[in-house]
C-alpha cells in the first residue's frame, strides 16, 4: 500500500445546468478555482450518459452510452493530474424509470437533464497519475 496525509482545503459548490456535460463542467471548475486535487460528490439527473467497466482480460474499458432520463443516485470520484492536465475520475450509480440501478465508470458524453449539484472537497496537495504498465492504466502516484 502507498499513502499520503493531506488536509481538506476549500469546498467548491456548483450547479451544472441542463445540456451541459458534467465532466467538462468539473474541468472548468478545476481550472477556474485552481484545484490541486480533491474528492468529487454529485447528485442530479442525466439525459445522456456513458458508463463503462474495465475488463481485466483485455486491459481496456468497455463503454456504453445511454440516452434516457435517469436520476444520478450516487456520483463520487477524485481530481488528479497527468502530464499537467486534470483527470476527472468518477464512478456513478443511476436510477432508471423502472427503479432499476446501473452504474460504472463515467465517461463522455455526460449530459445533464435537470441539474447536477457538485461538491468538490479540495485537498492541499496536488495528486498525479502515472501509467501502471501491468494494467495499462494511469493510477495515483503516492
Amino acid at each position: 500500500m502507498k499513502s499520503i496525509e493531506t488536509n481538506i482545503g476549500r469546498v467548491i459548490v456548483a450547479r451544472v445546468i441542463p445540456d451541459e456535460d458534467l465532466i467538462d463542467a468539473i474541468k472548468v471548475l478545476v481550472k477556474n478555482y485552481d484545484i490541486k486535487g480533491g474528492l468529487i460528490n454529485v447528485i442530479g439527473a442525466f439525459k445522456k450518459f456513458t458508463i463503462g467497466y474495465f475488463d481485466l482480460n483485455t486491459k481496456e474499458y468497455n463503454f456504453k452510452t445511454f440516452e434516457e432520463n435517469v436520476e444520478l443516485i450516487s456520483c463520487m470520484g477524485n481530481i488528479s493530474y497527468k502530464d499537467g492536465d486534470p483527470i476527472i475520475h468518477i464512478h456513478i450509480s443511476v436510477g432508471k424509470g423502472d427503479y432499476n440501478l446501473i452504474g460504472g465508470h463515467l465517461s463522455q458524453p455526460s449530459i445533464i437533464s435537470v441539474t447536477a449539484e457538485v461538491f468538490i472537497y479540495e485537498i492541499n496537495q496536488k495528486l498525479n497519475r502515472v501509467n501502471e504498465p501491468f494494467f495499462n492504466l494511469s493510477l495515483l502516484e503516492l
